[in-house]
């Protein structure tokens, strides 16, 4: 009972407020505009964020018994300064440095104050417990980066949704498998609110979550992924647990990793921003929003059933062969890319230039 009423509680929460957000703030023009950086061409309300927090928050008051809730004040605490942040990030742009003091206090407060820890990697690579102190380090960076990730995704319509989705549903169901029934309700909460932002964040979109519903969801997926580490031996089903969070994540994971690289490769700060996602480079092959979407999240979903499904070959070969795919599959899109632009700047540049070019070069 109180899963479903979780679910249906953050939908309709969620699905109720947000005409009244784009509503709100179209009429002050609170909006995000179309620039070079950005590949929407109309001006959109991008304040979603606030209807998922309180989808979420409504749902945890009516589902969890406030005896349970005390218990997580900590957590709960870390997910409502998250969604100061994220407001007050897009409301008024915020320098990267001060949103990152924001992000590690309210990881302090899940991991030291909540001690919500990851504690080891179920053996891989000789690893079962970390060593206290590392293990507090380590989980509070695990969750300041895993939320910055999911950030990054939030490019085009529908995909951090999606994606938020996707994982929340699969922890959920993971922790009534180990019995953890309070923390599937956050889970299956966040699910709710995904499903009812979803119906106006599909394309064409009439409202972004902007960086309050990116990095709430990223702080609060990140936070149950650690918990779920934690919790997973407790479920015969689960007994590869670092493999399945790598599935559940390979696209904020992948994407992070790619842009970095290619900024640093570029010349450009790591934290620049650009439009070189891996959803870019879909739509510069022709895909739309929509299609873009589902093909990234249906690959997220292939990548979870297969590392599911052959849990038994091991966490090693199970990461080995997620990371070989996605790799590959990447690479091959970024070839066909380059590929496509050198064709179309071949047919732009007239002849006689390339024949000045070459008599030049000689």
């Amino acid at each position: 009972m109180g899963l479903s009423l979780a679910i249906a509680t953050a939908f309709l929460v969620t699905l109720t407020l947000m005409p009244v957000i784009i509503r709100v703030f179209r009429s002050i023009d609170l909006l995000d505009r179309p620039d070079k950086r950005k590949i929407h061409s109309v001006s959109t309300p991008s304040l979603g964020g606030i209807a998922i927090f309180a989808g979420l928050l409504m749902a945890l008051l009516l589902s969890v018994s406030l005896q349970e809730l005390a218990t997580e004040k900590y957590f709960i605490g870390g997910m409502i300064l998250i969604f100061l942040l994220g407001v007050r990030d897009d409301l008024s742009s915020l320098l990267a440095q001060h949103k990152l003091v924001v992000q590690i206090f309210s990881a302090f407060l899940v991991v030291f104050l909540g001690d919500i820890k990851i504690g080891g990697l179920n053996g891989l690579f000789g690893v079962s417990h970390f060593p206290w102190v590392f293990d507090e380090i380590f989980t509070i960076f695990v969750i300041v980066v895993m939320t910055n990730a999911f950030n990054l995704i939030d490019g085009i319509d529908g995909l951090a949704g999606c994606i938020a989705l996707v994982i929340s549903s699969y922890l959920g169901w993971a922790f009534i498998q180990s019995g953890h029934y309070v923390d599937a309700t956050f889970a299956f909460a966040l699910a709710g609110s995904s499903i009812g932002f979803l119906l106006y964040n599909w394309h064409p979109s009439k409202v972004f979550m902007g960086d309050t519903g990116s990095m709430l969801f990223g702080f609060m997926l990140t936070s149950l992924l650690v918990k779920f580490l934690a919790f997973s031996g407790q479920a015969e089903t689960l007994v590869s647990p670092v493999a399945i969070s790598l599935a559940l994540f390979v696209l904020p994971v992948y994407d992070t990793l790619r842009v970095v690289l290619i900024r640093l490769f570029t010349g450009r700060p790591p934290l620049a921003p650009d439009r070189n996602h891996i959803h870019h480079v879909l739509l510069k092959m022709g895909l739309n929003h929509a299609q873009s979407t589902l093909w990234l999240v249906g690959y997220n979903i292939l990548i979870v059933a297969l590392v599911t499904s052959f849990q038994q070959i091991g966490e090693l070969w199970l990461m080995l062969i997620m990371t070989l795919m996605t790799v590959t599959i990447g690479a091959a899109l970024d070839r066909k890319l380059m590929r496509r632009e050198a064709a179309r700047l071949a047919k732009i540049i007239p002849p006689e230039i390339k024949m000045s070019k070459s008599h030049t070069s000689v």
